[in-house]
C-alpha cells in the first residue's frame, strides 16, 4: 500500500469515527412541553393565506412534508417550532437525522421527549392559517375542526415516517 491511500484509509476512518460519535454532545435545552406560541411560515405549495378551499389543501400537503428530502421530508415553514421542541439548532437537528438515520420520532426519544407532544405543536403551528379560513368566511368553525384533524394526521404521518 502507498503512503497515500494509507493516508486517505486514515482519514476516511476517522472522519466515519467522528460522524458516529458526533450525537455526544448534543444535548436538548426543551421543557418536554408542546409548543403552541409559533406560527409556521408559508411554503411550497401554501402561499401563507387561506382565501379560497384549495389553500387548506396545499396546507396539508406542506404537513405532510416534501417525500424527496429524505426524513425530516423539509422544514423550513416549522424549522422554528422544532427547534424550540426540540431544544437542539437546526445543524444538530440534521446530524441526528442525517448522520445517524433517526426520524422525528427517534429523535424526540433520543432527547427524551415524546414524539405526540411534537405532533401537537407542529398541528397547533398551523391553527392560524385554519383560523384565517374562519375568519375570511371559507370555512365554518365546524369544518376547521375537521381540518385540524386532517392536519394533525399529516403531521403524525410526518414524524413517525420511517422512509
Amino acid at each position: 500500500m502507498t503512503r497515500f491511500a494509507v493516508i486517505l484509509v486514515i482519514g476516511l476512518l476517522s472522519s466515519s469515527s467522528v460522524i458516529a460519535d458526533s450525537h455526544k454532545a448534543i444535548t436538548s435545552s426543551a421543557t418536554g412541553q408542546a409548543v403552541t406560541n409559533i406560527s409556521a411560515n408559508g411554503g411550497y405549495p401554501f402561499d401563507g393565506r387561506v382565501d379560497e378551499k384549495s389553500d387548506l389543501d396545499d396546507l396539508l400537503t406542506l404537513a405532510w412534508g416534501e417525500a424527496s428530502l429524505g426524513l425530516h421530508r423539509g422544514h423550513r415553514e416549522v424549522r422554528a417550532v422544532l427547534e424550540v421542541f426540540l431544544g437542539i439548532n437546526h445543524d444538530e437537528m440534521h446530524v441526528l437525522m442525517e448522520d445517524h438515520n433517526l426520524n422525528l420520532a427517534k429523535t424526540c426519544e433520543y432527547l427524551g421527549l415524546e414524539p405526540e407532544k411534537l405532533v401537537e405543536s407542529l398541528t397547533a403551528s398551523f391553527n392560524p392559517f385554519i383560523q384565517q379560513g374562519v375568519d375570511g368566511g371559507v370555512i365554518t368553525a365546524t369544518e376547521a375542526e375537521s381540518w385540524k384533524k386532517q392536519i394533525r394526521g399529516e403531521f403524525s404521518r410526518r414524524v413517525y415516517w420511517v422512509g
